[in-house]
């Protein structure tokens, strides 16, 4: 029997990681790093946060945060607001347009999902998914065992 090589299978896998990013990088970056991130944030966080906890939780730099808040708040998608303890630190919150805004993108990302999945096929998209399912479970299993040492 065969024994399988694990490294090359590896270098397969990340070469076309590496092609999917290049064909899809510029949109990916749009979403995943811009306003739709921070408004996804602020949406996850159900509540306010402030700049710096944005920035984290978007993975976005200190710099490209500030730009894209004073983007959505010319869009009227947030608000900020000094906190009443202490004047220096910044809350920021979504407003309703925001709120609609956001249901709409997610709206159009489902729809492109679908039509993409639809290309796929059933059979090829259910495998997908179950592969994906257990890489999570592989990477969570891996850190807790790391977090536990």
């Amino acid at each position: 029997m065969e024994d399988t090589d694990f490294h090359e299978l590896g270098r397969q896998l990340l070469t076309e990681f590496g092609s999917m990013h290049h064909r899809i990088s510029r949109s990916a970056d749009k979403a995943l790093g811009g306003e739709m991130a921070v408004m996804r944030a602020l949406m996850l966080a159900g509540g306010s946060l402030t700049p710096s906890e944005l920035a984290n939780r978007a993975w976005v730099s200190s710099a490209r945060i500030a730009n894209t808040l004073r983007t959505l708040e010319a869009k009227g998608w947030v608000e900020r607001e000094h906190s009443k303890t202490d004047r220096r630190r910044v809350h920021v919150t979504m407003t309703d347009k925001g709120f609609q805004n956001l249901e709409i993108k997610r709206r159009e990302f489902e729809e492109r999902t679908a039509a993409f999945l639809e290309q796929l096929g059933e059979t090829d998209t259910q495998e997908m998914v179950r592969l994906l399912r257990r890489l999570n479970e592989i990477i969570d299993c891996n850190q807790e065992r790391r977090n536990a040492k």
